[in-house]
């Protein structure tokens, strides 16, 4: 299956520096979003450890014999086995550099991350950064948000409009590099032509609703995949995002 994707960052017009990484890496069918948090100015930080750990790991770990952070499930496939642990490698990269230097204490990231695994796709997340999958005209939320807010919209307690307006909004449950092990989602998604998948931070989502996001994806030819994600990263934007914004597409024809 052939696949082609886009990435942009912007921090919109109320951040000074961007804490958000992310990665498009087409010839290892690899993908990256990572949202930066923490410890002065270690946020961006976190977020680039976090992106190039990951990348690292999956080149070294496909072309050399090195030691895995975890050992592999034999319910999980190779990939899926090797995205995990590229998580794990990525947190204690983190850890490490946060405990060495007082500055940078407490310094961490969210990550949502896919891995092209024959005709599915590998998905892991730490935190609050989403992957999206826009299918048939119908946009589907693939992980789940570790925040407090999310929590709550899970227990039905909030609406999506009531979480991107509630002050605890940023609050997060997990994120990569805070602990020694971290708690990694992981799942399993099929692939179809005409799939495209969306990974973003928590200023788009944060800032315009799904539908709006979906409405935005129908508006541009499904190939234009750079006018798509500018036009997401533009509207948060005027939406007075509050965050860094950042999207990574990728498409499967």
């Amino acid at each position: 299956m052939i696949l082609k994707s886009f990435g942009f960052s912007d921090p919109g017009r109320h951040r000074h520096r961007n804490e958000d990484r992310y990665l498009c890496d087409e010839k290892e069918g690899l993908f990256l979003v990572a949202d930066g948090m923490g410890g002065r100015s270690s946020g961006d930080k976190a977020s680039q450890l976090a992106v190039e750990s990951v990348q690292e790991f999956v080149i070294r770990s496909r072309s050399e014999d090195m030691e895995w952070p975890v050992k592999k499930r034999k319910s999980l496939s190779l990939e899926q086995n090797r995205l995990l642990a590229a998580f794990f490698y990525a947190n204690n990269r983190i850890y490490e550099l946060s405990a060495r230097h007082p500055s940078m204490r407490g310094m961490g990231t969210t990550l949502v991350g896919a891995l092209v695994d024959g005709k599915h796709l590998a998905i892991a997340n730490v935190g609050d950064s989403r992957l999206y999958r826009v299918r048939e005209d119908k946009i589907t939320q693939i992980t789940r948000d570790h925040s407090v807010v999310g929590e709550k919209q899970r227990k039905g307690l909030l609406s999506d409009e009531e979480a991107r307006r509630h002050p605890e909004r940023h609050l997060l449950t997990r994120a990569l590099g805070v602990e020694t092990r971290p708690t990694v989602d992981l799942f399993a998604h099929d692939i179809k032509p005409g799939d495209l998948f969306l990974l973003c931070s928590d200023g788009l989502y944060g800032t315009i609703s799904d539908e709006a996001i979906l409405n935005i994806i129908k508006s541009h030819e499904q190939e234009a995949l750079y006018k798509i994600g500018m036009s997401l990263v533009l509207k948060a934007s005027l939406e007075d995002a509050m965050d860094d914004i950042t999207v990574v597409l990728i498409l499967f024809h």
